[in-house]
């Protein structure tokens, strides 16, 4: 049957040709979406490398920057603002219901984070305390955290994530004491020249854009008295479980009453990743639903196809079941025909498909299970759209190929 079958599909390849199109289209457009969202589940399985829970964002600014964010001069003038962050701490830490505070450069679903263009792999840059970090449950995994022994060094003392540590040193245990040597980006301009970068310590992967996100170089910088941001800073706040979503208002109020002048928001980290989350799986929603469409226009067009290509064999199958062809053998004639054309479309799809990651876009980790799991969709869909065209076959009467005309 399957010989029978391929042949009678290149007698009508002329008919099937816009099929085989259309299925490969279909292909590809499954095999992305499938290979983007093996990704994001991946990468939602893989740990963190921090918590969220019970930590609050918080952004304090003068109001000159309310009217001018980019106001450069005041952003970097350490001499007027000196003092307000200690003070800010000083009250925060005063809270009955605060933990641990701490600066920080880039909080976690804040996309606010800095990328380095001179360091070696990139890496993505952040800057705060060692309390901070044990407080969100980092993981340490080779040397030492930042401690008294950096104060006043020649170097910066950093550490590193294993990714990075990888990357650039081939191991954990090797990264640590490894020079940077590379200029600190998130120095202030006007402060001492860049120093040496040594890496003092390897953390686990930080995934600072969240669950979706892959593990990428990450490098942090310890916070020294001389890293006041001017007119702007970031804090991390680590409050005690089960702190209610009012304590927002109390650390607004607390600052505003220590610094005149000043403006502070509150925002907990599990708001962000809410946020992060919806911005993330809302193109793929859309996405998804525009290829839905797409897929159920294409089996429509195959059942339609199919129907007429039923109604043009009248005779062919007429004959077939004079000569003794059961109902079964010819519905199972026309499924066998139709799948085989869904094999070939996905062939052809499948050929566009691996361009993407042999270009990069997706990765091969992603891509293998995808290309299984598209195939497998693809052959159910043509399956399904093959099933009521072939149930027209096997109703022929062998009569019919007689009144044919």
């Amino acid at each position: 049957m399957f010989k029978s079958a391929l042949k009678l599909i290149w007698n009508r390849r002329r008919a099937n040709r816009l099929v085989v199109v259309e299925i490969a289209a279909a292909f590809v457009i499954t095999f992305v979406l499938t290979a983007i969202a093996v990704d994001l589940v991946t990468n939602y399985r893989r740990p963190l490398g921090f918590d969220y829970e019970d930590v609050v964002n918080v952004t304090v600014q003068t109001q000159e920057l309310v009217g001018n964010p980019t106001d450069i001069a005041a952003r970097l003038s350490r001499e007027r603002y000196s003092g307000t962050l200690e003070d800010v701490l000083a009250a925060l830490r005063a809270l009955p219901r605060t933990e641990t505070v701490a600066p920080i450069v880039s909080v976690p679903y804040g996309g606010a984070s800095r990328s380095s263009f001179s360091m070696l792999l990139r890496p993505t840059l952040n800057r705060t305390t060692t309390e901070a970090l044990q407080a969100i449950g980092v993981e340490l995994v080779a040397g030492r955290w930042f401690g008294p022994e950096d104060e006043g060094q020649v170097y910066r003392a950093v550490l590193v994530n294993r990714t990075y540590a990888e990357q650039a040193f081939g191991s954990d245990a090797e990264a640590v004491g490894q020079r940077i040597d590379q200029p600190d980006e998130l120095q202030p301009v006007q402060t001492q020249s860049p120093r040496e970068v040594r890496v003092v310590g390897v953390i686990e992967d930080f995934r600072q854009n969240g669950e979706f996100s892959a593990s990428t170089p990450y490098v942090i910088e310890r916070h020294e008295p001389a890293d006041e941001w001017g007119a702007s800073f970031t804090l991390l706040l680590k409050t005690i479980p089960g702190t209610d979503a009012g304590f927002g208002e109390q650390i607004v109020e607390t600052i505003e009453s220590v610094a005149p002048g000043w403006l502070a928001s509150a925002t907990s980290w599990e708001q962000l990743r809410t946020s992060r989350l919806r911005n993330t799986l809302l193109p793929l929603k859309a996405g998804a639903t525009i290829a839905a469409f797409f897929i159920a226009l294409v089996v429509l067009g195959l059942i339609g196809v199919l129907w007429q290509d039923v109604v043009r064999r009248t005779q062919e199958i007429g004959l077939r079941r004079a000569v003794g062809a059961g109902a079964g053998a010819v519905r199972r004639q026309i499924q066998l025909e139709t799948l085989i054309v869904g094999a070939f479309g996905i062939l052809i799809g499948t050929a566009v498909a691996i361009q993407f990651p042999l270009l990069g876009p997706i990765d091969w980790a992603s891509s293998v299970p995808a290309l299984v799991i598209s195939a497998a969709t693809v052959l159910i869909l043509v399956l399904l759209g093959a099933q009521y065209p072939s149930w027209l076959a096997s109703r022929r009467e062998p009569a019919d190929a007689l009144r044919y005309e």
